[in-house]
């Protein structure tokens, strides 16, 4: 695949990546710090100003998309330098503890039964102070005007469920043994899902971005039958009403899950990520069976803070080679850098720039 002639924006190269078109440069999506306790070496700190600030840290790391959601209100209880405890509208609430490393616990959940489930009432999109649609749209439209591609950032199905809802475990058993309780769950999710998603098409994203991890280091988190019953139907609600707009759908999940990736690209999802290798995902595997259908989009081992810099700048040229085949392809740690050298750093973001600007193959 040759190399775009004519240099092109940001918007513009995430725009051919997903159309299978060639590029000047492969972009970058969403890098950055793993730590999410610790200032980055090398972001810039923020100003307070929202917008400055966004655009400030694309162009730190080289980044071609920005995102703008719609969020659940969240209210902090207490609060230092080691925790934070906080409270989500739906009534479920969590600590965060920062020392002596990231952790996060549910103290409370506002679903306990499966007749918790079937009576509760899940917040409205159209809430009053949700959102500011004109708000929304001036936005996405400064960011357009600077060259950005724009994604929304809707509630994950399936994540959802044990982020704002149900205890982890709870929600597993009931997809098994309660089909009605668990329906219920993912039935109000996916509606909220899917009107902010209408929201924010309207205000004129490019993309819809959705999370949800769906599997382990090395296996699922359940089998694909559930998937099939569960969390397919509100990923292709989204995907439904993304295309009807001309705009794609990227997923995130975490996890080896390749035995969900036939249904994921059923359900229309456009893009992918993290295809992380510690989650034992082979690139050249996913690029072989799917990399025609959906835009793989990471590859690049979190591991890298046990590597020396030349050892890291093997990696990135090896991953690089797999996904540059064919197109279809966007660089991007599994979870952020890692916490490393200021050297390590450098060798990172310097040999992928490198490397982007080879293009596709």
């Amino acid at each position: 695949m040759p190399s775009a002639a004519v240099a092109l924006s940001h918007r513009e190269r995430v725009r051919a990546v997903y159309l299978g078109q060639p590029v000047d440069r492969i972009p970058l999506l969403y890098e950055c710090p793993m730590d999410v306790t610790a200032t980055t070496l090398l972001a810039p700190p923020p100003t307070g100003d929202e917008v400055a600030d966004e655009f400030a840290f694309a162009e730190c790391f080289d980044n071609s998309a920005i995102g703008v959601g719609i969020k659940l209100a969240c209210e902090t209880l207490s609060q230092d330098e080691g925790h934070r405890v906080y409270r989500y509208e739906t009534g479920l609430v969590v600590r965060e503890q920062y020392r002596p490393v990231f952790n996060r616990h549910v103290l409370k959940v506002p679903i306990e039964s499966p007749g918790d489930a079937l009576q509760f009432q899940f917040p409205e999109v159209h809430a009053p102070g949700r959102y500011d649609a004109e708000e929304l749209r001036r936005r996405i439209a400064g960011y357009h005007a600077a060259g950005y591609f724009v994604e929304g950032w809707c509630i994950g199905g399936w994540g959802s469920v044990y982020g704002y809802l149900a205890r982890f475990d709870d929600a597993l058993r009931w997809m098994l043994t309660e089909p009605e309780a668990a329906h219920a769950l993912f039935d109000m999710l996916t509606r909220f899902s899917v009107e902010s998603a209408r929201v924010l098409l309207d205000c004129g994203v490019d993309a819809i971005f959705v999370g949800s991890d769906l599997g382990s280091g090395r296996g699922l988190i359940f089998a694909p039958p559930l998937f099939d019953e569960y969390v397919s139907p509100w990923l292709k609600a989204v995907a439904d009403l993304a295309h009807e707009r001309g705009a794609w759908v990227h997923l995130h999940s975490h996890g080896h899950i390749q035995d969900l990736m036939d249904g994921i690209v059923a359900a229309g999802v456009d893009m992918i990520n993290p295809v992380g290798p510690s989650d034992y995902n082979d690139l050249a595997l996913f690029k072989a069976r799917w990399g025609d259908r959906i835009v793989l989009h990471g590859g690049i081992s979190t591991r890298m803070q046990f590597m020396s810099e030349e050892e890291i700048r093997s990696h990135v040229r090896e991953v690089m080679a797999v996904g540059r085949r064919g197109g279809r392809f966007i660089p991007r740690t599994e979870s952020g850098i890692p916490p490393m050298r200021r050297e390590q750093v450098r060798a990172y973001l310097d040999t992928l720039s490198e490397e982007r600007a080879k293009g596709y193959a």
